[in-house]
């Protein structure tokens, strides 16, 4: 009976780690994608279309808004979209 039991439960345990596994690897993976290290730029201009590069920040809400050398309170830094604007908020990596 103790045999049976071991034979039967053992290949379900294996296979429910395998899966939980794989589905904590996926998610790691997805989260690295989405995690960059970006520059951030200075906006020259209200409109943002004049940008000056200054600091590395992250793409992904931190909490808190990347500024030149990472000071708070200091100027803030934005990532650029997808018409060149400086106009995309960054935060700390």
């Amino acid at each position: 009976m103790k045999t049976n039991f071991v034979k039967q439960v053992v290949p379900v345990a294996v296979f429910a780690l395998a899966i939980a596994g794989a589905f904590t690897t996926h998610a790691m993976n997805e989260r690295s994608k989405t995690t960059a290290i970006v520059p951030g730029y200075i906006k020259l201009n209200p409109q943002g279309t004049s940008c000056e590069q200054r600091d590395l920040c992250s793409n992904v809400n931190t909490g808190n808004i990347c500024t030149v050398g990472q000071v708070p309170g200091g100027t803030q830094l934005f990532d650029k979209n997808s018409a060149n604007q400086c106009t995309v908020p960054l935060y700390r990596p």
